[in-house]
C-alpha cells in the first residue's frame, strides 16, 4: 500500500524566520512558495476560511520539507515546556555530511542543542552520529550523520 514518504510538514509561526533557518542556515533550497485558500483547502484541513502560505523545500533526493504558515485561522504556539516524550511530539531527522562542523556552525549562529553530537553505541544504528536542536518555533530537529563507508 505505502510506497514511501512524499514529504513531511511543519506549521510555523513566521515563514521568513523559518526560511532563514531551514533555507539559509541549513541550506535547503525553495522548490515552491505560494499561498493557498479556497474550498479544497478548507475541506482538506477541516477549517472554514483557511488561508496559508505554503513553501516546499528540497531535502535531498525526492524528499521534501513542507512549511506552512496559517494566516487564518491563527494557531496556538507549542507549549514552552513541550518535550520529545509528549504525545503528538515529532521531529525530523536531517542527514548531514559532517555533524561536528554543522554543530559548530549552528551553535555559533545561536542554535541551541540538547547535547553535542553523540555516536550511537549500540543496536542497528551503531556508528551513526546524532544531535538534537530546535528550530525557531521550538520544534525538534535531529541532525543525523551516517557512518563512514
Amino acid at each position: 500500500m505505502i510506497r514511501g514518504i512524499h514529504h513531511t510538514s511543519r506549521t510555523v509561526s513566521d515563514m521568513e524566520r523559518a526560511l532563514a533557518f531551514y533555507g539559509d542556515r541549513l541550506g535547503m533550497p525553495v522548490v515552491l512558495d505560494t499561498e493557498m485558500r479556497g474550498p479544497m483547502l478548507e475541506r482538506e484541513v477541516a477549517m472554514p476560511g483557511a488561508h496559508l502560505r505554503f513553501v516546499l523545500l528540497e531535502a535531498g533526493g525526492p524528499t521534501r520539507l513542507e512549511l506552512l504558515q496559517y494566516y487564518t485561522p491563527t494557531g496556538v504556539p507549542l507549549a514552552a515546556d513541550a518535550k520529545a516524550a509528549d504525545t503528538g511530539a515529532h521531529h525530523i531527522a536531517l542527514l548531514v555530511d559532517d555533524i561536528h562542523a554543522t554543530h559548530v556552525e549552528l551553535t555559533a549562529a545561536g542554535v541551541e542543542f540538547t547535547w553535542p553530537p553523540q555516536q550511537v553505541d549500540a543496536g542497528v544504528f551503531e556508528g551513526h552520529w546524532t544531535a538534537y536542536c530546535r528550530d525557531p518555533d521550538g520544534l525538534i530537529v535531529e541532525l543525523w550523520q551516517l557512518p563512514a563507508g
